[in-house]
């Protein structure tokens, strides 16, 4: 009898929904993120006063999502993907609700921080368990849509902050983080149906379990006779002790993209609302900084299996550094003027969505086996969250003694170590099954 590979069989519509339900914690983490970016002009006035606050309360949520990754990508390979992936985002909902609540600075930290904690946990067990269901043969671009989700998120909220800016004033920064306890209880209660990971099921030894899980995509794909999916149960946990340089270099690589992305991200309304005067303006700005994301993310999705990954994330690090490089240079001494910002964060979005901003997640799902898969994710994880925070804590820093070409000057230097760690240790995994 003839047997079909799980990882061959064509893309079905059960492999649909799970794509969309995985993306949403992703859509999820970009809605959250994006309500600082906005909430801050009414922040700064009141619970963070000052600049030292500022970098702490901005640093709070990707506190949260340090710990959450760690923690929860790890108990995702010991007690399995589906029971934490159903529920990880209850906390988000939660606090995001308590964070809109908060009346001193302490409340918005520690809320912020647990919010980030459901967040954190969903990464490694999203990008987990769209790996293990994605077809060998095109597996990169469903990884670089379900990364793309965030962007989705993003712009959702910038485009729903104007109507409560404009509607409710002084409460603004209240009600969107009411909104952004919204989305997760939908995702709860849609994730309940979705299957356990067949190749989580394989590594841990529940054979008859993985084989109706195959079976059922099998019927969806028109093919009666699935293999299920090979696992080694001998590579656990601690496997990842002899993939040091693995580690290294998924986390390396993931912490600099995440120093000059967020960095960014966090404060773009902020920078076009100084110069532009008005927040509907400052948003159409920030929206407009999406054209390149767009075009960027399009260019990997073409490229990601014909190029690889390796080449892609390299070049991406090795432009958006000359890009930034060359804006801070020329205007060090007098600063950098508004639309040349614009250009120069625009460029710097474009080359990282050829690149990082999709292959830096994708990387850890791909290269760790399934019995460390969510570990490794998640440690790579936490450290790009350790990149979010440097980013966020040091650019409002940087700008308020200095300007912000040293800003972008300070952002280059990462996109460069970023281009080094990929160039000499990044494997190419396009075509490679998954352990």
């Amino acid at each position: 009898m003839e047997y079909v590979k799980f990882d061959s069989l064509r893309v079905t519509r059960p492999l649909g929904i799970i794509t969309i339900l995985s993306s949403m914690g992703v859509l999820m983490d970009g809605y959250a993120l994006s309500i600082f970016s906005t909430a801050y002009i009414y922040l700064k006035h009141t619970i963070l006063s000052a600049a030292i606050l500022v970098s702490l309360g901005s640093s709070a949520i990707y506190i949260g999502m340090l710990l959450g990754s760690l923690v929860f990508g790890n108990l995702s390979d010991r007690y399995g993907r589906k029971t934490i992936y159903t529920y990880d985002l209850a906390l988000t909902a939660v606090f995001l609700l308590l964070t809109g609540l908060s009346h001193n600075f302490y409340e918005f930290f520690a809320f912020q921080a647990l919010a980030g904690v459901g967040i954190g946990a969903d990464y490694p067990i999203s990008s987990s368990i769209q790996a293990e269901f994605s077809p060998l043969r095109s597996r990169g671009r469903f990884l670089v849509f379900n990364i793309f989700s965030w962007t989705i998120g993003s712009i959702i909220f910038y485009a729903i902050s104007i109507p409560i800016v404009l509607f409710t004033g002084s409460l603004a920064w209240r009600v969107m983080y009411f909104t952004g306890a919204v989305i997760p209880v939908l995702v709860i209660l849609s994730r309940r149906g979705i299957p356990e990971s067949p190749y989580w099921l394989e590594g841990a030894g529940e054979e008859e379990k993985a084989r109706e899980v195959v079976r059922d995509f099998g019927k969806y794909a028109g093919v009666e006779n699935v293999k299920p999916p090979e696992v080694d149960r001998n590579i656990g946990v601690g496997s990842l002790r002899n993939m040091t340089l693995l580690v290294l270099f998924t986390s390396l690589a993931w912490f600099c993209y995440d120093v000059s992305s967020y960095g960014v991200w966090n404060y773009t309304p902020s920078i076009f609302i100084s110069s532009s005067g008005t927040y509907v303006s400052s948003i159409v700005g920030t929206l407009l900084e999406e054209i390149p994301v767009i075009a960027g993310t399009l260019v990997c999705l073409a490229l990601i299996e014909r190029v690889g990954r390796r080449r892609l994330e390299y070049t991406g690090f090795l432009l958006a550094g000359v890009s930034l490089l060359a804006f801070a240079l020329t205007s060090l001494r007098t600063g950098i003027p508004f639309l040349a910002t614009f250009f120069a964060f625009a460029l710097m979005h474009l080359f990282h969505n050829i690149g990082p901003t999709n292959i830096t997640y994708l990387y850890p799902a791909e290269l760790f086996p399934t019995r460390s898969r969510g570990t490794g994710m998640g440690l790579a994880t936490s450290a790009s969250r350790v990149g979010a925070i440097l980013g966020v804590f040091a650019f409002p820093l940087l700008t308020s003694s200095l300007n912000i070409s040293y800003g972008l000057l300070f952002f280059a230097v990462f996109e460069f170590i970023g281009f080094g760690v990929t160039f000499a240790l990044a494997p190419e995994t396009r075509g490679r099954p998954l352990a």
